[in-house]
């Protein structure tokens, strides 16, 4: 994931029982049955309206988006530019970059390829996009991201304004205690890299009338990827690394939320890592079937490997904390 579960935990080793969030992450959608075809299309109020391009890409806007990707760091792209050189030129910089966005003539550059350490071993790759592409991608984010949150369910919990790790540990142990002990701990195989570009491109479009936004997103995820593990450049889709991944994610994911609870099941979700708590093993069975098919629908699939049925009294570990019975320990 692009930030570490670390950096959101808190300095406690241990979380004593938590009182009930006053919340229900059965919430859900009007009724209909799950399909796997973009949603109706968003009431006017909770749409992106297509703005004339030099008010959308404002010189002020450019800037809160470069003190956004100079906060967060990271490294250089394939054009070597640090963010202390791009900062020695700042307002050349910006003013060429706002230029070629309101023009159209924004391209990205080509994406490098690295492969990062996971907390609990192993290694993921991580996108590694240019400093300017980083800065219009941030842009795009402060436009488009609150029209999409406005309609996440309150189980999507990761990468959200005001939510984290310690949210989703909770409402895990709010639903514990209301004696949903049995656990479907799923794990989606290389979720960010199995997103299909066409669908996630149709689910942007759904809340985003602006041809020159939707022109933007469309090129980042047709945009290429070097130095793949088999030498092989491929389109970056959401990859990690993306300021607009962790968005992209939860929009596409979205699409899983609302399937599972439309069938009334208590599912916690933190970006690609996902519990559903159930009352019986029976249930939990029936609840990793319609994950499953819910899944296929979208064109993603389980690691069998990872993904398991587990009992509270059994013990597992998510989001980096250890649950066991009724126990709570970071880890």
């Amino acid at each position: 994931m692009p930030k570490s579960h670390q950096n959101k935990q808190t300095d406690q080793s241990k979380i004593r029982r938590q009182e009930p969030i006053h919340h229900s992450s059965r919430a859900g959608p009007p009724r209909s049955s799950p399909r796997a075809s973009p949603p109706s299309p968003a009431s006017a109020a909770d749409r992106v309206p297509a703005i004339p391009p030099p008010q959308l890409f404002t010189t002020a806007a450019l800037r809160r988006a470069w003190l956004a990707v100079k906060r967060s760091g990271g490294g250089f792209g394939v054009d070597g530019m640090t963010i202390q050189k791009f900062e020695a030129d700042l307002a050349e910089e910006l003013s060429m970059l706002r230029q070629q966005l309101i023009t159209g003539d924004y391209q990205p550059q080509p994406i490098r390829r690295i492969m990062v350490p996971k907390p609990n071993g192993g290694l993921r790759p991580l996108a590694l996009w240019a400093l300017r592409d980083r800065i219009a991608q941030r842009a795009i984010y402060d436009i488009i991201a609150p029209s999409f949150e406005a309609g996440f369910l309150p189980c999507s919990m990761g990468f959200r304004p005001g939510l984290g790790v310690q949210d989703a540990v909770q409402r895990l142990q709010t639903l514990r205690d209301q004696n949903l002990r049995w656990v479907v701990d799923a794990d989606i195989q290389d979720c960010f890299d199995s997103f299909d570009p066409e669908r996630l491109l149709g689910l942007v479009a759904a809340k985003v009338d602006d041809p020159l936004l939707l022109r933007y997103v469309e090129r980042w995820l047709a945009a290429r990827i070097f130095n793949t593990a088999d030498g092989i450049p491929k389109k970056a889709g959401a990859s990690q690394g993306s300021v607009l991944s962790p968005l992209l994610a939860n929009i596409y994911l979205h699409q899983i939320d609302l399937a599972l609870t439309e069938q009334s099941l208590a599912v916690v979700r933190y970006a690609d890592d996902l519990v559903i708590c159930c009352r019986r093993k029976g249930e939990a069975q029936h609840a990793l079937v319609a994950l499953h098919d819910a899944l296929r629908r979208w064109g993603l699939q389980l690691s069998e490997k990872k993904t398991q049925l587990v009992h509270f009294d059994q013990g597992f570990t998510w989001l980096g904390y250890f649950f066991i019975r009724n126990e709570c320990y970071q880890v």
